[in-house]
C-alpha cells in the first residue's frame, strides 16, 4: 500500500530537480559575447552598426540594441547572448572607415569578448567637409544612435506631418538636440506630402498647420509667408508640383538622391508618366537616373537650386544606406555655417563614394565670369576616397557627358582630368558611379557655373519641358468646379507663364 505514495513522492522530487536544473540547462544553451569598437588613432569608443548572420544566413536580433532590419546600432560596446555556433558579421562605422567583415564561433556557455580597432582612411571633417541628412524619421534617442553610427554631424528630424503634430498644446522650449561632439538634430522638421508631392521643412521654429488638409487644396505655396528663414526641400525632382514650387521661389534645395526616389510610384496621371514608362522593367537604377535627368534639365533653365540627399526612414532595409550631403564649411563649424554652405551649393551628395572637387581653388557652387566668345579652360582638381569599386567617373557639361574615365585611367592620370573648355555660359559637375548592382550608387558634386557677360545659360527646350509639365499637371487637378479649383488653376497658370517667359529669355535651343 505504500508503493504508490512513494512513487508519487519520487515523481515530484524528480520534477523539482528538473525544474531546478532548467535555468542551468537553458543558460548553457547560450554564449555571451561582448564586442568593443575603438578608433585606432584616438583609442576612443566608436559608434557603429553590425549585422550578424548565423549559419543559415539569418540576421540575429541583439537584445538591448537599437535594431533596424536586422542591423544593431550601438556606441562603444555591444553585449550579445547568442546560441552556440558559427557566425558571420559585417561592421560599419560610416563611409570614412573601411567595412569590417569576419566570423566567429561560439560554444555553449562561452563568455568571450573582442576589441576591434577601426582606422579611418579619410577624415572629411579635417578637410572642412561635414555630412548631414535633411530628413530623418524616428525617436530622438534612436536618431542620436543612428547619426553617431552613420557618422552624421547634422540632421533634421521629421516630427510633424499631414497626420500628426506632437507639438500641439506644448510649449516649444527647445528646437535642437545637441549631443556627441558638435552634433545636432533639429527637432522641428516637418513634411507636407499631398497630391502635389512631398516637401521637407528644416530650420522651422514652429510646425505648419498641414494636418487634415485636402490632397489638392491649398497648394503648398499657401505657406510661403510662414517659412521665413526655414529651408524647404523637394523630396525628389519627380514631385508633380515641382515646376509650380520653383516658379513661386518656394524651394531652397532638391533631394536628388535617396531610397525614396527608387521607390517612387508614378500614376497614369503623373506629369512624368510618359518618361517613367520608358524605364525598362527590372531596371533598379531607372528612377534614380530619371531624377538626375530632371535635375539637369532644371539647371539648363538657368536656375540654381542646390542638390541634397536624404534617407527619411529608420524602419526598413533602406535605412542601412548612407545617403547624405557633405557641405564644405570654411572656418569654424556650426549648424548655421553648414546651412549657409548648402544654400551656396558648396557641397556634394553621395550614398557611397567620397568625392571632393574644386576648380581654381573654388568649391562647387562657384560662378566663373568669362567674356563671351573667349575660350576658357577649367582644370578640375579632384579627390576621391571610396570603399566601393568605381565603375566610371564622368564630367557632365550642360546636361551631357563631356568626359568619362575609368578608375584605372584616373589613377594613371594621377587624379588630373582633361581640361574643360567654355566659350559661353554653362555649368558642369563631376559624378562617379560604383559597380553596385542593387541600386544606383554614386556621388556627385553640386554644379559649378560659368557666366559669359553676366548671363546664365538658359535653354529654350528645357524651359518648355517644365512649361508642358505644368499643362499636364493642371489638366489633372482633382477638385470640383468652384473657388478652390479656380485658385489652384490660377497658380498653375502663373507657373505656366513663368516657364513660358523663361523660354523667351533663352539664349540656347
Amino acid at each position: 500500500m505504500l508503493l504508490p505514495s512513494v512513487f508519487v513522492f519520487l515523481r515530484h522530487c524528480l520534477a523539482l530537480v528538473a525544474l531546478l536544473l532548467m535555468p542551468t540547462i537553458l543558460l548553457a544553451a547560450y554564449a555571451e559575447y561582448e564586442l568593443r569598437v575603438v578608433d585606432a588613432e584616438t583609442q576612443l569608443p566608436c559608434s557603429a552598426k553590425i549585422r550578424i548572420l548565423n549559419s543559415r544566413e539569418k540576421a540575429q536580433r541583439i537584445d538591448g540594441a537599437l535594431m533596424i532590419d536586422g542591423t544593431a546600432y550601438f556606441t562603444g560596446s555591444l553585449k550579445m547572448k547568442l546560441r552556440p555556433g558559427p557566425y558571420n558579421f559585417r561592421l560599419d562605422a560610416g563611409p570614412e572607415y573601411p567595412f569590417m567583415e569576419g566570423s566567429f564561433i561560439l560554444n555553449s556557455g562561452d563568455t568571450d569578448s573582442r576589441t576591434i580597432e577601426l582606422k579611418r582612411f579619410i577624415d572629411m571633417k579635417k578637410e572642412g567637409w561635414y555630412p548631414g541628412n535633411v530628413a530623418l524619421s524616428g525617436g530622438t534617442k534612436d536618431l542620436e544612435t543612428i547619426m553617431l553610427a552613420d557618422d552624421l554631424v547634422l540632421g533634421t528630424q521629421i516630427t510633424w506631418n499631414n497626420q500628426i503634430n506632437p507639438w500641439a498644446g506644448r510649449p516649444i522650449t527647445k528646437l535642437r538636440d545637441e549631443f556627441g561632439t558638435f552634433r545636432s538634430l533639429w527637432e522641428m522638421g516637418g513634411e507636407d506630402a499631398r497630391a502635389g508631392g512631398k516637401l521637407w521643412f528644416s530650420r522651422m521654429n514652429e510646425p505648419l498647420p498641414v494636418q487634415r488638409l485636402q490632397p489638392e487644396y491649398p497648394a503648398a505655396t499657401f505657406f510661403e509667408a510662414d517659412l521665413k528663414k526655414a529651408h524647404v526641400t523637394a523630396a525628389s525632382p519627380l514631385e508633380p508640383d515641382l515646376p509650380l514650387w520653383i516658379s513661386h521661389d518656394l524651394l531652397d534645395s532638391i533631394a536628388i538622391l535617396g531610397p525614396e526616389i527608387e521607390g517612387y510610384t508614378f500614376s497614369d496621371k503623373h506629369p512624368l508618366a510618359k518618361e517613367a514608362g520608358k524605364i525598362r522593367k527590372g531596371d533598379v537604377t531607372g528612377k534614380a537616373r530619371l531624377a538626375l535627368d530632371i535635375y539637369y534639365k532644371l539647371l539648363e533653365t538657368g536656375l540654381r537650386i542646390p542638390p541634397v540627399a536624404a534617407n527619411g526612414t529608420n524602419e526598413d532595409a533602406e535605412s542601412s544606406r548612407l545617403d547624405r550631403v557633405y557641405a564644405q564649411v570654411e572656418g569654424t563649424y556650426s549648424p548655421d555655417a553648414w546651412w549657409d554652405a548648402i544654400d551656396a551649393g558648396n557641397l556634394f551628395v553621395t550614398n557611397g563614394p567620397l568625392l571632393r572637387a574644386s576648380v581654381e581653388g573654388y568649391p562647387p557652387g562657384h560662378v566663373f565670369p568669362i567674356n563671351i566668345g573667349e575660350k576658357h579652360e577649367f582644370q578640375i582638381a579632384l579627390s576621391l576616397a571610396t570603399r566601393q569599386r568605381i565603375a566610371y567617373l564622368e564630367v557632365i557639361k550642360n546636361g551631357k557627358k563631356e568626359i568619362e574615365v575609368s578608375l584605372d585611367e584616373y589613377k594613371d592620370r594621377r587624379g588630373i582630368l582633361p581640361p574643360l573648355e567654355f566659350s559661353d555660359s554653362g555649368w558642369f559637375l563631376v559624378r562617379v558611379v560604383t559597380e553596385e548592382s542593387g541600386y544606383y550608387q554614386y556621388a556627385t558634386t553640386a554644379p559649378f557655373f560659368v557666366e559669359a557677360n553676366g548671363q546664365p545659360r538658359i535653354s529654350k527646350s528645357a524651359s518648355e519641358f517644365f512649361r508642358d509639365w505644368v499643362f499636364r499637371r493642371a489638366m489633372n487637378i482633382d477638385l470640383p468646379d468652384g473657388d478652390q479649383r479656380n485658385e489652384i488653376i490660377d497658380l498653375q497658370r502663373e507657373a505656366r507663364d513663368f516657364w513660358q517667359k523663361r523660354a523667351k529669355m533663352a539664349n540656347v535651343p
